[in-house]
């Protein structure tokens, strides 16, 4: 059953051949590599949103490194250890990575549970890279403020890195459903930060309190991660790439770096849509 919505009108989409069209005949064509973009006009402030070519390029170089695999570990962890996730039935799990980027985590997670999977980044660029690597899950080009998918219907969300409206999380998850929020936290690449201001200030979020505001969300476990990573100079470059620090860098400052051990600080934050509180 289709879980996509129209972005003009919210009724269900189905796919019709190459396209998906909805009941009052709005129509959005599947893309060669695979993905559908649901991105309204009046929905970007630029005529390419989101991640641009290089820091996706350079987002999945760095990826595919397993430096962050450390992440994937704790949250596959920490969502196989709440005991009421339906385990006989992997397979009806509907999975929805919001701002998804190139589909690392989203095609990395869960590999062994078949989740039904859907991916939504504002990168087009991002989404057509996701798709041609993925072809087992879903991806769609939209907005995290209009999320393109039927009301109650996740079981489990994932927000790495990304903004995201909690009030629009509520409404596309299913009651007793979860969503796993990460954020960067305290000293989080203060290495390369030190590179371009003359001081750093730790990383700092209000999105703990912003949840507990959220009545019927429950913060259920956190997790702090942190590691000192050694990075060769290519994997340096493709780390400041992939983060907007790479417009802090003077052209001349980047071509002389070599390789630098680097903080990495995470938090994990995992929540419950508990219609029981």
């Amino acid at each position: 059953m289709s879980i996509i919505t129209c972005p003009n009108c919210k009724s269900l989409l189905h796919q019709s051949e190459k396209s998906l069209r909805c009941q009052n005949g709005h129509s959005f064509d599947i893309a060669k590599e695979g993905y559908i973009n649901l991105l309204l006009a009046n929905q970007k402030k630029s005529s390419n949103p989101g991640d641009n070519k290089i820091m996706s390029n350079a987002r999945e170089a760095f990826l595919k490194t397993g430096q962050f695999d450390f992440l994937l570990d704790s949250i596959e962890s920490n969502i196989n250890s709440i005991q009421n996730l339906p385990t006989d039935e992997h397979e009806n799990i509907q999975l929805l990575d919001i701002g998804c980027g190139t589909g690392f985590y989203t095609r990395n997670l869960f590999k062994q549970q078949g989740f039904k999977k859907t991916g939504i980044d504002i990168s087009k660029i991002a989404v057509a890279s996701a798709s041609v690597k993925d072809k087992e899950s879903t991806y769609l080009v939209g907005s995290a403020f209009n999320i393109t998918i039927v009301d109650n219907s996740i079981d489990l969300l994932l927000n790495i890195f990304a903004p995201i409206d909690l009030e629009e999380l509520k409404r596309v998850l299913k009651p007793g459903g979860y969503f796993v929020k990460v954020i960067p936290i305290g000293d989080h690449m203060k290495e390369v930060a030190e590179l371009v201001y003359d001081k750093f200030i730790p990383h700092q979020s209000t999105i703990q309190e912003d949840i507990d505001s959220i009545v019927l969300f429950q913060i259920i476990k956190v997790e702090n991660l942190k590691r000192i990573i050694s990075l060769s100079r290519a994997d340096l470059l493709n780390l400041i790439s992939m983060t907007p620090y790479l417009y802090k860098f003077d052209k001349e400052k980047l071509e002389t770096l070599s390789e630098l051990s680097v903080t990495i600080s995470f938090e994990v934050i995992v929540c419950k849509y508990d219609l029981t509180q």
